[in-house]
């Protein structure tokens, strides 16, 4: 497994398939200070939970036993955009140790030290969902950070945590397009390995035109990034459009991807393989 980036070059496509593989745990329970209005801890409930260090522990141990490849460690953040990790660092290094499993967190705009201690800990990938405007972040998710503590996070872990993969959701402030480009920039002038793009699902739907917009701008401006279409991108035929833009737009991989979207990418000629496991991954064939 690589984190070197794709090419976007459009003639090869990886369809991944996270589940079973990703093992996901909530660090928080079901509790989140933010709860934005398109998730409202909803998809923590989805999460194993484990809010203390031996639980973090076991919670390792289980996903081992199930055959999972990766541990996600995710949860609800504060109201400084962060996850509370500073308790379970150790536990998360004690799971890596014993397990050898691949591990992913979902840290938010953490402090440079809980970067560093991270990549002590030996976790793999950082993932980092990245707001590109001020009044989004302060008005529609009620935190008190900054648009910069994105590119002090990007810059600096990158020389200590081996794949940071930022996440741009296209449509986060009400179905509004309003910083995804400005996140796109900060993404570009950042060495990071591959980004994941996803598309609101709950609330205002989305103009399919602006989505599209949005990932053109992404494909031209992340050449050289691992670039993906996530889990999160609407239900239905609206969820197959998006799939068929990035197959047009020469995305490198799809998560979960429809079975009309992988005879699409056939159609169009594309080398396609399916992986499993988490989509900000350049698998190697």
């Amino acid at each position: 497994m690589s984190g070197v980036s794709g090419s976007g070059q459009g003639k090869r496509i990886i369809f991944y398939m996270p589940s079973p593989s990703v093992f996901a745990v909530s660090i928080t329970g079901k509790r989140c200070e933010l709860a934005c209005p398109h998730c409202d801890g909803k998809y923590l409930e989805g999460m194993v939970p484990a809010t203390m260090p031996p639980d973090v522990i076991r919670a390792f141990d289980q996903a081992k036993k199930q055959g999972a490849k990766c541990v996600l460690v995710s949860g609800g953040f504060n109201r400084k955009g962060r996850l509370p990790l500073e308790r379970v660092i150790n536990a998360i290094k004690e799971g890596k140790a014993r397990t050898g499993l691949i591990v992913e967190v979902h840290s938010g705009v953490v402090d440079n030290a809980t970067i560093l201690a991270l990549g002590q800990a030996g976790v793999d990938a950082l993932l980092l969902d990245v707001i590109g405007d001020e009044v989004t972040i302060r008005e529609y998710l009620g935190g008190n950070w900054s648009v910069e503590d994105y590119r002090r996070v990007l810059n600096f872990a990158k020389g200590v945590i081996p794949t940071v993969a930022p996440h741009v959701l296209i449509g986060v402030d009400s179905g509004i397009v309003r910083g995804e480009y400005k996140a796109i920039d900060l993404i570009s002038e950042s060495d990071v390995n591959s980004c994941a793009l996803l598309v609101l699902v709950n609330g205002k739907t989305l103009d399919p035109a602006e989505v599209e917009k949005v990932m053109k701008y992404a494909r031209e401006k992340l050449l050289g990034v691992h670039l993906t279409l996530g889990c999160m991108r609407g239900k239905g035929a609206e969820r197959l459009l998006y799939e068929k833009m990035a197959i047009n737009l020469s995305f490198d991989g799809i998560a979960n991807p429809s079975k009309e979207a992988t005879d699409y990418a056939f159609q169009m000629g594309l080398q396609a393989r399916t992986e499993t496991g988490c989509c900000i991954f350049l698998i190697e064939s």
